[in-house]
């Protein structure tokens, strides 16, 4: 935490996003070029869009924690306090099965970070999966990395709408045609072969990883995400000491460039024995519906609820 730091705010270690900052309402960033300015991060904004399948997900895990803890159920249910321990541990299963999930997912990003780096990648049975699938996409999409890379894991911030992302790869893409043909598993039976525009030229492209979902699975926050980003006229290419804060007045006005225009954006689904490839929209809608869900962010970090209690009746006094 540097001096110019509120309390609450801790810089996250070296595998956290640059400029990242844990705070007691999410993950904000810090602005280098702004000593005590936080900038609330995309995915902390998209935190207030309530995901249709969060809800299911967490049921289900929920469920086959308690299936294979059967024994220890039956046991609990003839002791009221044993009962209410097992109920805490169940509850907080699928908390954990999801952190689980979102480490892997970060390794995964190391993993490809380092593929474009062309560093050393250390052995990791779980994320090497996921990274062969990155591999392939490269391969498939005639990425050649020293060509085609030009930024991975880089700061995005928007300093007048007060938000700030990190995205995962820009990279220069070449398509045949104004559009692609979909994959004809996955495409519906209702729409055209080709529905999708793929421009050649520089794409910002974010990745995603699963263990239980399908490569062609896409939420309703990843237009939001990527249309923030996009819209982002800043990104930084700060060295180690200044990314990480581990030295004062470290950040230069060359540590900035101004975010190029994109011809296009897509996410990335990687999975053990596959990928999706998904161009998304993420255009003036979606950045509107964006920016629509800050207000509410900002509110309800703000929003100190204690005082809201049950009132006494106006006639108790007359009563007693």
């Amino acid at each position: 935490m540097t001096a110019h730091q509120p309390e609450w705010a801790q810089v996250e270690g070296d595998d956290s996003p640059a400029h990242a900052l844990a705070t007691d309402h999410g993950r904000f960033y810090s602005d280098p070029a702004g000593p005590g300015r936080l900038l609330v991060s995309v995915t902390n904004v998209l935190n207030q869009l309530a995901i249709d399948a969060l809800a299911p997900a967490a049921a289900k895990v929920t469920a086959e924690w308690f299936a294979e803890h059967l024994p220890d159920a039956l046991r609990a249910a003839a002791d009221p306090g044993e009962l209410a321990a097992f109920v805490r541990q169940a509850k907080a299963a699928y908390r954990e099965q999801w952190e689980k999930r979102r480490e892997l997912g970060s390794r995964v990003h190391r993993q490809a970070r380092a593929v474009n780096l062309g560093a050393p990648i250390a052995p990791d049975p779980e994320a090497e999966p996921f990274v062969d699938s990155y591999r392939q996409w490269l391969a498939d999409f005639g990425v050649d990395i020293e060509r085609d890379v030009i930024a991975a894991e880089c700061t995005m911030l928007h300093r007048d709408a007060g938000y700030a992302g990190t995205s995962d790869l820009w990279v220069r893409l070449r398509f045949d045609g104004p559009t692609s043909p979909l994959v004809p598993r996955y495409r519906p039976r209702s729409l055209p072969p080709d529905p999708l525009p793929t421009s050649s030229g520089l794409w910002l492209v974010d990745i995603k990883t699963s263990l239980k979902h399908p490569a062609s699975t896409v939420w309703e926050d990843y237009p939001l995400q990527l249309a923030a980003l996009r819209n982002a006229p800043v990104a930084l290419v700060c060295p180690p000491q200044c990314r990480y804060g581990t030295a004062a007045d470290c950040h230069e006005p060359d540590h900035e460039i101004p975010t190029p225009p994109f011809d296009g954006v897509a996410i990335l689904n990687l999975r053990t024995t596959a990928y999706g490839f998904i161009p998304l929209p993420a255009d003036e809608a979606a950045f509107a519906a964006f920016r629509g869900l800050q207000p509410v962010t900002d509110y309800v970090h703000h929003l100190d609820r204690r005082p809201f209690k049950p009132i006494q009746p106006p006639t108790l006094k007359e009563a007693s």
